[in-house]
């Protein structure tokens, strides 16, 4: 690319070198064809901090600079507006419309309110930027960290209103609001105390803080202090703004108030039929039997813990905003209205499962409904099946979801509606999967009634978490898998998906091992010879996130892809292996055997945001082969079929405390108290 642009460098953040045949790098490119002389694009491995964006913003003899990473996105008509708004008049900053996810084809229909704002990415990535202005800006202020720099840009030049320009930017991924975000260890403040009257400003600097927050529960320490924290809150007058934070972040939106108002040590998290639960922020005099310990965060001032209990709903009164509803006052009897769903486009799930047993077994209840996306392949299925169906998200699912008494699903979404939300009304937890890996943080931010568990292992897990909650009854598709168990048919390949591939080329996905690893099971010359020989078929379940890679693997006539729901293929099932997928624990449910085929457990965990919570070889409930020649070995040899105590014993110890015939009757037996 040519040096010394004089109208814009593009910085690509790229550790492992850009991919010159991936999406982003082609669009980038493509500009050149008409400001080939005014606009460079430069590719750095380091990671882009504050130190690294100083010393670039030093050198770079372009009027403007953008900051990208590899793994983002960017829309077709993004470059090419970009550099003709830039070219047209000098600009402190321009910026796109900035997504998580996929950038919608007409960007112009995106709604820029204050929620956009609180929910847009704050950092640097995207946004043209002054270069001059910006190396000024850094001469003053490296003691930030990166994530703080576009809102400090901004509040020292005084841009309230920013330039913006009709096309999209992606960050591409949801993982910085799964695990938050860390500083630095050498910082010691968030921004400078600037003062600003954009309300646009105030909801970045309170997303910014709220995601600390999420950090710090992670980290378990702090290098900002609790009065650095506190003024903060103060002087931007983030606490009339809070309230944008309490659907996605209930449990940091109690700890802000607690660093707002640190007179006040309990705030209510979710309202309950019997006994609420608390957040607590306690001394140690403070602490009596009702308390459940949850973190300790160590600040450099002092060490906070931060604990869980519940309380008699008396005393809510008083705490609830003036004129809202008591959810809990109307008793759930016959005539309630009550919701269950799974995914907006695909059911077959605990819900599915658990409606149609509830609604053949109670049939005085008249008014129940499942939600689904009419575009759904489901929807026409359960509709002959009789299914009370009501388009998810639409008009008339908000009006159900205000009148109901009671929300049953496999998912937990973000329901907000005319004041009705999860926190002050009934939900029952299905969950989609067993918790296998350590997903503590993530339960501790969601609002439910009822959390379902799947034996003694994982109810224990989360009775620390959850201790009113968690219900150890058994998810109710295994109910219906142990009713429905039909003469093996095949065997089954069901694995997981890896974050870091999400935005791959196919080229470099082609190239992962990820592709390499279940592609030559597919294809291995004994295994087919194997399946020929023996008249079987290899059914391969390829998670969602692959279906746009499909056409990649190599199948044949013995190794097929599955068009079988989950539990049809594993109703049929002789065995099933998978690398690290939770569903699986299905089949050994129902004593099928189980392998795990892990050709990269020494750092698959590295790439997730969770850890797990199982060691697969000690606790397993099925053998683990890192090589492919030794899971072929296990299948080809039919050592599977072979009865083996250990995991029958450590299927007794996993599933304990679930009687199969009884799961759905449990689960409906503790939701009508509600």
């Amino acid at each position: 690319m040519p040096a010394g642009a004089n109208l814009l460098t593009v910085i690509v953040e790229s550790p492992n070198g850009l991919d010159k045949e991936s999406e982003l790098y082609r669009r980038l490119v493509s500009a050149h064809l008409f400001w080939e002389d005014r606009y460079s694009i430069e590719i750095v491995e380091d990671l882009l901090n504050t130190a690294t964006i100083k010393a670039l913003c030093s050198r770079i003899n372009s009027k403007y600079v953008v900051f990208m990473k590899d793994t983002h996105r960017i829309s077709l008509e993004y470059m090419p507006t970009l550099l003709e708004t830039l070219d047209e008049k000098t600009e402190y900053l321009v910026e796109p419309k900035i997504y998580m996810g996929e950038v919608p084809a007409l960007t112009s229909r995106t709604k820029i309110d204050n929620n956009y704002f609180y929910n847009r990415d704050t950092d640097i990535f995207g946004i043209a930027y002054n270069t001059k202005r910006l190396a000024e800006l850094l001469e003053i202020v490296s003691d930030l960290d990166r994530s703080s720099l576009y809102i400090t840009y901004r509040l020292y030049w005084s841009i309230n209103s920013a330039s913006r320009i009709d096309t999209g930017y992606s960050v591409s991924s949801v993982t910085k609001v799964a695990i938050g975000i860390v500083p630095e260890q050498t910082i010691d403040r968030m921004v400078p105390l600037i003062s600003t009257t954009c309300q646009e400003l105030r909801l970045y600097i309170l997303r910014l803080l709220i995601l600390s927050l999420r950090g710090l529960r992670g980290s378990k320490k702090s290098t900002l202090s609790i009065g650095h924290i506190r003024e903060l809150i103060r002087f931007f007058g983030l606490e009339e703004l809070s309230s944008f934070a309490e659907a996605l972040n209930p449990f940091e939106l109690g700890m802000f108030n607690w660093f707002a108002d640190p007179n006040s040590s309990r705030y209510l998290f979710k309202q309950l039929a019997e006994r609420d639960a608390y957040l607590e922020f306690p001394s140690e005099e403070e602490r009596d039997e009702s308390y459940y310990h949850l973190y300790s965060i160590e600040f450099p001032e002092q060490t906070v813990e931060i604990g869980r209990s519940y309380l008699p709903k008396e005393l809510r009164v008083g705490r609830e905003r003036p004129g809202s509803y008591d959810f809990y006052s109307r008793p759930i009897r016959p005539n309630s209205t009550i919701i269950f769903y799974d995914r907006p486009m695909q059911a077959d799930d605990n819900a599915e499962h658990l409606y149609d047993y509830f609604t053949k077994n109670y049939p005085e209840y008249s008014n129940v409904y499942f939600a689904l996306n009419k575009k759904s392949p489901d929807w026409e299925r359960l509709e002959e099946k009789g299914f009370k169906l009501i388009p998810f998200f639409s008009d008339e699912f908000y009006e159900k979801f205000l009148i109901s008494d009671l929300v049953v699903a496999s998912q937990i979404y973000n329901i907000s509606y005319r004041g009705k939300t999860l926190q002050n009304s009934r939900f029952v937890y299905l969950q989609h999967g067993i918790q296998l890996n350590d997903m503590t943080d993530w339960i501790l931010s969601k609002h439910f009634d009822i959390f379902v568990a799947t034996g003694k292992i994982e109810a224990d897990y989360l009775s620390k978490l959850a201790a009113v909650e968690t219900l150890n009854s058994g998810i109710p598709r295994l109910e219906t898998l142990a009713q429905n168990m039909k003469d093996p048919e095949h065997l089954l390949f069901m694995p997981t998906w890896r974050f870091n591939l999400q935005t791959a080329t196919t080229e470099s996905f082609l190239e992962s091992d990820y592709f390499k690893s279940i592609n030559g099971i597919m294809t291995n010359p004994k295994l087919l010879e194997y399946l020929e020989k023996h008249d079987k078929k290899l059914l391969v379940q390829l998670h969602p996130n692959t279906e746009r890679r499909v056409d990649c693997f190599e199948f044949s006539e013995r190794v097929v892809l599955s068009d079988l729901s989950y539990s049809e293929a594993i109703a049929s099932a002789e065995m099933v292996f998978t690398d690290y997928s939770s569903v699986v624990l299905d089949a050994a449910f129902v004593g099928i055997p189980i392998a795990y085929y892990q050709w990269d457990l020494d750092d698959f965990f590295e790439e997730q945001p969770y850890e797990s919570r199982l060691d697969y070889e000690k606790d397993g409930l099925g053998p683990v082969f890192k090589h492919s020649e030794d899971i072929l070995n296990y299948i080809l040899n039919e050592t599977y079929l072979q009865p083996s105590e250990e995991y029958e014993r450590r299927r007794a110890v996993f599933f304990e405390g679930v009687s199969v015939d009884r799961i759905s009757s449990t689960i409906i037996e503790r939701m009508l108290e509600l």
